[in-house]
């Protein structure tokens, strides 16, 4: 059986990196963090509030893709925190050799922009949200795309963890219509 890679996706801020590790904790996972794979430069761009062009993502995703493609090589499964936002990303996360399920992790503008000037430590600028919501395309018609919306933790963890249990499980996901599936509580 191919080996599943669960993508907690979404815009800077969205609750990525720390659904990311519960996901491969819970789950006995390899973590990945797209963040880490971005080079100095990139860094330090988007420190300065600067959104990243095609051409800077461009050798972030083939790091990103090779570490995926390691763990499809190894029959290893694998948990990522990745922005995904443009859906060229995300066909070439699909075309790593892994089973694939975009978690889209959605929360109002203004929680996500609270989030961002909380946060201490982190090179990404609070003033590129709006860059993020911009350059999220939709993910309609994406069956292996599942939105969930939650402000509490707790809530969105057990939508997660219910969803990637499924996953695991059945070797897909999807709703009655074939379509992605959408959870709001």
């Amino acid at each position: 059986m191919t080996p599943p890679l669960i993508v907690c996706m979404g815009v800077s801020g969205a609750g990525k990196s720390t659904s990311a590790q519960i996901l491969a904790a819970k789950f006995e996972l390899t973590l990945i963090e797209a963040d880490d794979l971005h080079s100095l430069s990139n860094k330090q761009k988007m420190q300065a509030g600067a959104a990243l062009t095609d051409a800077d993502r461009a050798p972030w995703m083939q790091a990103v893709c090779r570490q995926l493609s390691t763990c499809a090589e190894r029959g290893i499964g694998c948990v990522l925190a990745h922005s995904a936002l443009r859906r060229a990303h995300r066909e070439q996360l699909r075309s790593c050799g892994l089973r694939t399920l975009f978690l889209h992790l959605d929360a109002p503008r203004e929680t996500i922009a609270r989030r961002l000037r909380e946060r201490e430590h982190h090179y990404m600028n609070a003033e590129l949200l709006d860059s993020q919501f911009e350059a999220l395309q939709p993910t309609d018609g994406e069956a292996d795309v599942v939105t969930l919306t939650a402000l509490d933790r707790e809530a969105l963890m057990a939508q997660a963890s219910a969803r990637v249990v499924d996953f695991i499980a059945q070797g897909t996901i999807t709703g009655d219509t074939g379509h992605a599936v959408t959870t709001h509580h």
